[in-house]
């Protein structure tokens, strides 16, 4: 019931820093465009190549500079022409369509080798052959679908680029607007949000896309500064939010609850001052706002450290003040057109090409899945036997977490749009001008939701493609329980294969936190012995717990969505996770005030349960013999409560 319960609420979760809405308006009007011109001109079957080029090509934008966003997307509509091409032409031939899909489905799973974003290309040019290859409307000819398709690729490309020769770096402000979100979220939430290791994730990003400016150029120095102050700004929001539930006036704990809110609302008028300028005054009063605010915890300063207080006021009104202020665009901005660096495909293709290897044995999974729908498909003989094995396209990944979570998100949406289309469909029959509409609305829902959200983007998928085909001929209401059935079963067949190949990525969680709290260790021992950095060690220290902590948190989250047994339970391993990451942020406060001496005897009787807390994680990994909690004396120090409490956990797990 608790592995359900996760996977539950895995499915309904919105990454909210995710959603943006300039992007998929505009890319939904082209797409509307695009169908409006095709029905206009008497050409409805035109629509479909259309409308999915405008949409999977939009769906592949990788964002940041324009020249990467120019290059993946233009690829990207070549290839997925071409997997349109070749799945029009074996259509109508069982036999041959076998034999190619085996080439097909296993270099198309295999491109996750090359990174996400090759990843993501794979998958839409399977979904493309998937579709032409069992379509039952009698379309175009199999040269004009890919015609089509390509064109309705090409102008959505164009379109996103337009801004291009204006040098504003659209994509790279929008990536760091997505980094302030998401602090301005976590702020209104819980501390847990706050000290989370994706806003880190979410800065470096942001950050890789400086290169393709000229060194020491203005736009690269603003963008620097934006950078280098959110990277402050976050580090000293981790101390402020560790010293919160320390506060036991009820007075002071408001004010600090006030505070970090209003650092939180600082954060969304940043994010939203990078994609439009003329919010700046919404920024500017936010930061008046928080003025008054860190006043009055000012005068708390015997609860509220001030030092904790400089830590986040004083990047932060940086941040607000480059925001606000001029941006370095146009010819000033020293943006190169061109991004020259590029990782050869090659190397990375031949690392993987290992019989045990990760992405290998996806592509072995992912086309063995496709091989049994589309055999069952044409055994069952299935109006719309496309949907199918374009159901295991989509939900195949590589590790066996993200492929139940993708199951069971696919199954959801599928459901919730063919429940809202055929609502629709029920109360009103609309004219062409309304599919468009609806074609349009559906594609603005994935857009949205494709990176926040993956079964709503499912819902925004399942509405665009019902209406495309309703608007050529195959009515809707009549094939409902045929796709849900399809759905379904598409999800057994991938799952199926998924255990009988397993890729389990939540199997080393004990491993990843031992080597978290052996970094803990060493960052809190320089702390505890209120060690400087003046020759860089703590920060090297801070560094590498923080990378840990990354690693950790991934591989719980796959160990919460996989099925079978698990050394120590997901959901204590969660817990566990907390208390250390909360045991990081008290020594981010530490480092910050300068308050964490203590004497040699309690230092030691810390240091020997941190220890001991490592060896007990090792033990569990290793299948040994548990190893019981030693003798411990009572220390009066909150870091120590911390590890009491990490002990007490692992006390409960075995």
């Amino acid at each position: 019931m608790s592995l359900i319960n996760e996977i539950g609420r895995g499915t309904i979760a919105v990454e909210k820093a995710q959603i943006a809405l300039t992007n998929p308006l505009r890319s939904s009007v082209v797409i509307l465009i695009g169908v409006g011109c095709a029905i206009g001109v008497g050409e409805p079957l035109a629509t479909l190549p259309l409308a999915f080029g405008a949409l999977f090509v939009q769906m592949d934008d990788p964002g940041g500079p324009f020249s990467r966003r120019a290059t993946v997307m233009l690829w990207a509509s070549v290839w997925m022409a071409l997997a349109t091409l070749v799945g029009g032409l074996v259509s109508n031939d069982f036999a041959t369509h076998f034999v190619i899909a085996i080439p097909i489905a296993f270099v198309c799973a295999y491109a996750s080798a090359a990174g996400p974003r090759a990843s993501l290309t794979g998958v839409l040019c399977l979904v493309c052959f998937s579709i032409f290859s069992g379509t039952p409307i009698e379309l175009l000819d199999s040269f004009t679908n890919a015609e089509l398709l390509l064109l309705g690729g090409l102008l959505q490309t164009l379109v996103t680029i337009s801004p291009w020769p204006l040098r504003r770096a659209n994509g790279i402000r929008s990536d760091f607007a997505i980094f302030f979100r998401g602090l301005a979220h976590a702020c209104s939430t819980s501390n847990l949000e706050i000290i989370s290791s994706s806003h880190a994730t979410r800065l470096q990003l942001a950050i890789d896309d400086l290169a393709v400016y000229e060194n020491d150029s203005k736009g690269e120095l603003w963008f620097k500064r934006l950078a280098d102050n959110g990277r402050e700004v976050r580090f000293g929001l981790l101390g402020l939010a560790a010293t919160r539930d320390e506060i036991s006036n009820p007075t002071s704990r408001k004010i600090m609850d006030d505070l970090i809110y209003s650092v939180g609302d600082v954060f969304q008028s940043i994010a939203l001052t990078l994609v439009w300028h003329w919010r700046h005054q919404r920024l500017l009063a936010a930061r008046e706002r928080l003025l008054i605010i860190e006043g009055k915890a000012r005068a708390r300063a015997q609860e509220i450290d001030p030092s904790l207080i400089d830590a986040v006021i004083v990047p932060l009104l940086a941040l607000a003040e480059t925001a606000a202020g001029p941006w370095p665009l146009g010819r000033a901005s020293g943006i190169h057109f061109f991004d020259s660096r590029r990782k050869p495909l090659g190397p990375m293709l031949r690392a993987h090409w290992r019989r045990n290897d990760v992405f290998f044995l996806h592509a072995v999974r992912l086309t063995l899945s496709f091989l049994v729908a589309v055999s069952l498909a044409q055994l069952l003989d299935l109006p719309h036997s496309y949907w199918m094995p374009m159901t295991v396209a989509w939900i195949s990944k590589p590790d066996l977490s993200g492929t139940t979570m993708r199951i069971v998100s696919r199954i959801f949406g599928t459901l919730l749009g063919v429940f809202l289309i055929g609502l629709a469909f029920s109360i009103f029959v609309p004219n062409d001008l309304g599919l468009a509409l609806i074609i349009g609305f559906g594609g603005f829902v994935v857009l949205v939701f494709l990176f926040s959200n993956y079964a709503l983007a499912v819902t925004g998928i399942t509405i665009f493609a019902l209406t495309l085909f309703e608007l050529i001929g195959d009515p809707v209401n009549e094939t409902i329980g045929m796709r849900i059935v399809s759905t379904v079963t598409a999800g057994v067949i991938v799952f199926i294969v998924a255990l009988l190949i397993p890729n389990r990525s939540g199997s080393k969680v004990e491993l990843v936190l031992s080597e978290m709290v052996n970094d803990l260790d060493n960052y809190s021992d320089k702390i505890l012995r209120s060690i400087d950095d003046r020759n860089g060690e703590l920060s090297s220290d801070r560094k590498n717990l923080l990378h840990q902590r990354d690693l950790a948190a991934a591989a719980i989250t796959a160990a919460t969505y996989e099925v079978g047994h698990h050394s120590m339970r997901p959901a204590d391993a969660t817990y566990l996770f907390n208390i250390l990451n909360s045991a990081t942020a008290w020594c981010v406060a530490a480092e910050i005030a300068h308050t964490s001496a203590i004497d040699i005897a309690a230092h030691n009787q810390i240091s020997r349960e941190v220890a001991e807390l490592r060896a007990r994680l090792l033990s569990i990994h290793n299948n040994e013999a548990h190893l019981d909690r030693g003798h411990s004396s009572k220390v009066d120090h909150p870091f120590h409560q911390l590890i009491r409490n990490a002990h007490l956990i692992l006390d409960k797990d075995i």
